[in-house]
């Protein structure tokens, strides 16, 4: 074989085989998350790396509508596409489930030219192959683009795509398995949640108000998504063990005595011991002492274990002061919303005593009035005009304390204004039902 023959095979082999290594660490790395937006952004990058084209799509199939969909990156955040199953050349390898290898769009009557009108993108050649689970059915379609050495793409291309179809498959079957998994998960606790809180119309609502608190302090702490997960459970779980207090003491019309107080305090374990008969998957088994553990205080005195500091699980001190917050600004059957001056001294007072989590409560005050506001009504702001609501976006808890300590002070018009504001919609004075606070 002539040595420039010989050099040219050699390269050729070479590049097989960085391009078949290449595709083996992307079957890799689709492994590597279960988020399907992730997901879907990884294969598109990848495979466009790859297959050493321009561009590449990837749509999945939505037999119920009949429409194939796709998720494109738009700065951080996702935008969904959708568009009829018999549209182009991804609906006509989705209809069919053959493979498409078009060496020039644009003499393919099938060939939707609406994209490239609208961007100005020129489209050459296309190769569209579908993507086929383990029972042999059709959930999507991968194309790619405008081979970047200008030939058209070839029958070795063909099988490489095909393959990292099949890969790319089953990692979306499993991202969506995870998905339902997660759904189902977040449904079941949400409604032993809602039916432990639908026992007292009075108390309804607390334990998703002290949830999004919860929540809202941990982004504050830069808590990941999966924390944010796990703390979302226990929030929502916090108060399950209140179904073995009798109804008699837990919807008293007044004040408790101690009797009474201390078997409300037995709910803390009921808690715990509810819980901890449930099955939690990895990354959830300790949502039951999260959950059990927001009347621990640091100090010791707290219940139901008494325990101190750190052995307090980080969640029930998150828990713990979202749910000070919330019963002290909330409706009982004895009383109305506490004065809200007098509720963040309290959270200061509980602070300094070494009852709850500085760091957290600081986070707490960090959030916005405006995020404090939906949360207490629920997400039912629209008698609250729309104007304050802007003005309260613009400034956090802990600012607007400062304003109210000093509310005999020197405060400018503006100031006095904004206190006025949030007093009416703490107050509830909008809607004619104004509390006895403030």
């Amino acid at each position: 074989m002539p040595e420039d023959e010989q050099k040219r095979s050699y390269e050729e082999l070479e590049r097989e085989v960085a391009r078949y290594r290449a595709a083996y660490e992307v079957m890799r790395a689709l492994g590597g998350t279960l988020d399907l937006d992730e997901l879907l952004d990884l294969i598109i990058t990848r495979i466009t790396e790859v297959m050493e084209a321009d561009r590449s799509s990837l749509f999945l199939i939505d037999w119920e509508s009949e429409e194939l969909w796709s998720k494109v990156a738009q700065g951080v955040r996702f935008m969904e596409i959708r568009f009829p199953m018999d549209l182009g050349l991804a609906g006509a390898v989705a209809t069919s489930g053959e493979i498409l290898n078009i060496p020039d769009a644009y003499n393919d009557q099938r060939f939707n030219q609406d994209f490239d009108r609208q961007t100005g993108y020129r489209t050459k050649s296309v190769l569209c192959v579908p993507m086929t689970n383990k029972e042999g059915e059709r959930i999507g379609v991968i194309q790619v683009l405008n081979k970047k050495s200008d030939d058209a793409f070839d029958d070795e291309d063909e099988e490489l795509l095909s393959a990292l179809a099949g890969q790319a498959a089953v990692a979306v079957e499993n991202s969506r398995l995870y998905e339902d998994q997660k759904k189902s998960f977040i449904s079941f606790v949400e409604t032993l949640s809602t039916a432990m809180d639908a026992r007292d119309p009075i108390t309804a609502g607390h334990s998703s108000r002290v949830t999004l608190y919860s929540l809202a302090i941990g982004e504050v702490l830069g808590y990941s998504e999966k924390q944010l997960e796990v703390l979302n459970a226990a929030a929502l779980l916090h108060d399950i063990g209140k179904i073995g207090v009798p109804e008699v003491i837990l919807f008293k019309d007044g004040q408790l005595n101690d009797e009474e107080y201390k078997i409300i305090q037995t709910h803390a374990l009921h808690s715990l011991n509810i819980l901890e008969k449930i099955h939690f998957v990895r990354g959830q088994k300790d949502i039951p002492m999260m959950s059990a553990t927001h009347h621990e205080r640091l100090d010791g005195s707290g219940y139901p274990l008494g325990l101190i500091g750190d052995d307090i699980p980080e969640a029930g001190r998150v828990i713990a002061v979202s749910d000070i917050f919330d019963a002290i600004t909330s409706r009982r059957h004895y009383r109305d919303r506490m004065e809200f001056i007098k509720v963040l001294r309290i959270l200061d007072e509980e602070s300094r005593k070494n009852q709850i989590q500085p760091e957290f409560v600081s986070a707490f005050k960090n959030l916005s009035l405006d995020r404090i506001v939906k949360i207490l009504e629920e997400d039912n702001t629209e008698l609250v005009p729309g104007e304050d609501m802007e003005l309260f976006a613009a400034v956090t808890l802990g600012e607007f304390q400062q304003l109210i300590e000093n509310e005999e002070g020197d405060l400018s018009a503006d100031e006095r204004d904004l206190v006025e504001r949030f007093k009416c919609a703490y107050d509830r004075c909008h809607d004619g039902s104004r509390t006895d606070g403030n």
